[in-house]
């Protein structure tokens, strides 16, 4: 008599948790990273926007603040963002955290960082 293989009861139930638990925290961490990818690709777009090399820190604040409310980020706001002096322009940089409760008293902290350099022309 050949014995039967497969997986048990247990089996399922085991692979089911831990299918809910990585479901739960996808749902939870994958608005954070679109966020993210947002914010790259506003300053990212800086680095090509002819309009934005001319502009002092005051205009390329408000353009970031702009593609930022177009795209509903509310992850960061014009205030952290942080200038620094580069060769031939200067360099925008972004750094934050998002606080994400999984469950009990387990937090995730995802952190984010970024940073493009403007030619001012």
């Amino acid at each position: 008599m050949q014995r039967q293989g497969g997986a048990s009861l247990s089996g399922w139930l085991i692979g089911l948790i831990i299918l809910v638990f990585l479901l739960s925290v996808a749902i939870k961490f994958v608005p954070h990273y679109l966020d993210f990818n947002a914010i790259k690709w506003a300053m990212d777009e800086l680095k090509t926007d002819p309009g934005s090399h001319g502009g002092g820190k005051r205009e390329t604040l408000a353009r970031i603040g702009n593609k930022l409310r177009i795209n509903d980020v509310e992850a960061v706001t014009e205030r952290d963002f942080m200038f620094k002096r580069a060769t031939g322009g200067y360099e925008l940089s972004v750094e934050y955290e998002a606080r994400e409760h999984l469950f009990g008293n387990l937090d995730a902290v995802l952190t984010f960082s970024h940073q493009v350099e403007i030619a001012v022309q």
